[in-house]
């Protein structure tokens, strides 16, 4: 069950567990708007992560709608299953070549616009910091709606980060973002920052991200085969896999250093880079990524397979021994619980308040001896040599490695199923905004 905290966030807040307490109908005709600036096409974690919860929401009876930006074509809709999506102009004008500083306002302007023309709305979700949410607390303040805030990465939209802006208009930023009816952080990483700021406890709760359990599942042997012919990887090789973009800050120079080592010991192991990897030519991240690659061994770099981002992680998931993640900063970190839902054993690189509740039972890497048992292995940042060698020995014990994966299945099936966790969480929030009324900010 997911956990929804309230209390004092400085001593890890009074936290209770919450089920699937409401019935299938008592959220239906709920019509919920969802505000998110990045949504596909363009690649956005968070983005998927809106998708399967409309979804959920929606198989709940719940309407659910999500509005998001789009530049250089006019606003288009979509129907979705079980959901709709309107993406929104958030440059000027057709053709426009004006930037950031126009897009952002613009995006906040049409998205008041796109909420007054809906003949009904009960809840609006703003998701991460952007300026949707200013035309949603207008909408919510003229019309009475309450106005859910959810915190998506710590350092950009962690109260402490988004209250210290110097940007124009930080008073009316500041106001609006203490202002809304309630906040949810998807890890308890977000809750010394809540307490720091001063933000109203009463108004917190703590709501983990979900996996769709339907396509985040084992492969058995076959599919698993069939995978790897596909990407042409022999079905006796070890695989490693990591999903997420190819960056500094998910620990990519980190894993390659370990990949490194791994590879001058199992020269037959290959790494499978799963996510966004092209940049523009001239920038940080381009640079940074050619650099890394440039340092490996031939040999080693030959071992290594980038699909670019894909739309069937979970066939990827699946199909691994290993999966590894060596970010140095999340909010939430949902492609570990999506490799644990597809019963792969998982290294993680400690991420305090995620690390430690998103694993029921983390093995903690370099103080124990393998063999322990446990849902997933949590080694310490920047910790390449150790990294590698944790992933040899769940490559060189099999039992091990697939009693952590059983471990971790079953932790992301009690804990983190969109139907049957997290769904009704959130019903459960909207259900009782709707009920007391907003106002409060």
């Amino acid at each position: 069950m997911p956990i929804v905290a309230k209390g004092d966030p400085t001593v890890g807040a009074r936290s209770e567990p919450v089920g699937p307490t409401l019935s299938p109908t008592s959220i239906s005709g709920l019509r919920v708007a969802m505000v998110i600036q990045r949504f596909r096409p363009e690649f956005s974690g968070q983005g998927i992560q809106v998708e399967h919860l409309c979804r959920a929401l929606a198989r709940r009876g719940a309407e659910p709608m999500i509005l998001s930006s789009i530049r250089g074509r006019p606003s288009e809709w979509e129907a979705c299953d079980g959901f709709r999506v309107r993406r929104v102009r958030c440059d000027l004008l057709p053709g426009s070549t004006s930037r950031g500083s126009v897009w952002m306002p613009t995006f906040g302007l049409r998205v008041l616009l796109a909420l007054l023309l809906e003949p009904k709305v009960d809840v609006v979700h703003v998701h991460g910091l952007n300026d949707g949410i200013y035309g949603a607390y207008a909408f919510c303040r003229l019309r009475g709606v309450p106005l859910v805030f959810e915190m998506t990465l710590m350092g950009v939209d962690d109260p402490s980060s988004a209250l210290a802006t110097r940007q124009m208009f930080a008073g009316a930023r500041r106001r609006v973002f203490r202002g809304c009816d309630a906040y949810v952080a998807m890890s308890r990483a977000f809750l010394p920052a809540y307490a720091r700021a001063g933000m109203p406890l009463d108004r917190l709760h703590v709501i983990p991200q979900g996996v769709d359990t339907g396509r985040f599942r084992p492969f058995d042997e076959d599919a698993r085969a069939a995978v790897r012919a596909e990407l042409g990887i022999p079905v006796s090789a070890p695989l490693i896999v990591f999903v997420g973009s190819l960056i500094e800050r998910k620990g990519i120079d980190v894993l390659l250093d370990a990949w490194e080592r791994l590879h001058a010991q199992r020269p037959d192991a290959r790494l499978l880079l799963v996510g966004p990897d092209t940049f523009e030519p001239e920038s940080q991240d381009r640079r940074f990524l050619d650099g890394r690659f440039a340092a490996l061994p031939p040999a080693a770099r030959a071992a290594v397979q980038r699909t670019g981002v894909r739309d069937d992680p979970e066939r990827l998931l699946a199909s691994a021994d290993v999966f590894v993640f060596p970010s140095r900063r999340e909010g939430f970190g949902s492609v570990i619980i999506e490799a644990m839902a597809c019963g792969v054993p998982s290294v993680v690189a400690r991420l305090d308040g995620i690390t430690d509740f998103l694993f029921a039972a983390p093995i903690q890497a370099g103080a124990t001896a393998s063999g322990q048992p446990g849902d997933g292995i949590v080694v310490p940042q920047e910790d390449a040599s150790g990294l590698a060698d944790v992933v040899l020995r769940l490559l060189d014990e099999p039992r091990w490695a697939r009693a952590i994966a059983q471990a971790g299945l079953g932790t992301v099936r009690e804990r983190f199923d969109f139907d049957t966790a997290i769904a009704p969480a959130y019903g459960d929030l909207y259900a009782r905004l709707t009920t007391q009324g907003p106002g409060r900010g």
